[in-house]
């Protein structure tokens, strides 16, 4: 109850930013809250190119640092706060909320980290689904419901699979029937398949 009642704060004291898909946004040396919907988020690395960094949804946080190139792209439309960093220190409830919100992130980052390192690029594939599942999937009579239109480039971007491979293990996993497709054309896993939601996220919501 707490957490929600330093959000109503700081709505009120701080503007909101609404964002739409494919659109960008650098994350900067700024501190940002998920307020709702959910942002992927990408790293510049060495190379020169994007790298997954994992998602971002309502309750998470997300800070740049001087040393790192992030970007958002919001899979939704999503509303987030942009904070500097001497907002944040300067206000208790601030950094309270940004504590829980970065470790709420981290939790689902280390679970993305697992998922890609799966031996075989089948598992891969399904694991990097039931994260995403476990982070903001809705649960239907058939399953559990992704509510993100996650085309096969972009999970071919999340797990470091080749596009044309992907479409394949997708076939495969729904010949196996361990993914079905919804009546708009979402993914939908077993509710078997998903873990139950961590105490924090139920928390968060």
């Amino acid at each position: 109850m707490l957490a929600l009642d330093l959000r109503t704060h700081t709505e009120k004291t701080y503007c909101c930013y609404d964002l739409h898909p494919k659109t960008t946004v650098p994350v900067q040396e700024q501190c940002w809250l998920v307020q709702s919907g959910t942002v992927e988020i990408n790293l510049l690395d060495s190379e020169g190119t994007l790298a997954f960094a994992g998602l971002a949804t309502a309750g998470m946080a997300i800070c740049g640092l001087p040393s790192n190139y992030y970007e958002m792209e919001p899979l939704q439309p999503s509303r987030l706060l942009s904070f500097s960093v001497a907002d944040v220190e300067q206000s208790s409830h601030l950094l309270r909320l940004f504590w829980e919100g970065q470790q709420y992130r981290q939790h689902y980052s280390d679970l993305f980290l697992r998922a890609i390192h799966c031996p075989t690029a089948l598992e891969r594939l399904h694991e990097v689904l039931v994260v995403v599942a476990q982070l903001v999937g809705t649960k239907t009579p058939t399953g559990v419901r992704l509510p993100l239109r996650l085309t096969h480039a972009r999970l071919s971007h999340y797990t470091g699979i080749s596009r044309v491979t992907v479409t394949r293990l997708l076939r495969q996993l729904l010949q196996q029937e361990r993914l079905f497709w919804g009546r708009d054309r979402h993914f939908v896993l077993p509710a078997t398949a998903v873990p139950s939601i961590p105490l924090l996220q139920k928390r968060q919501r």
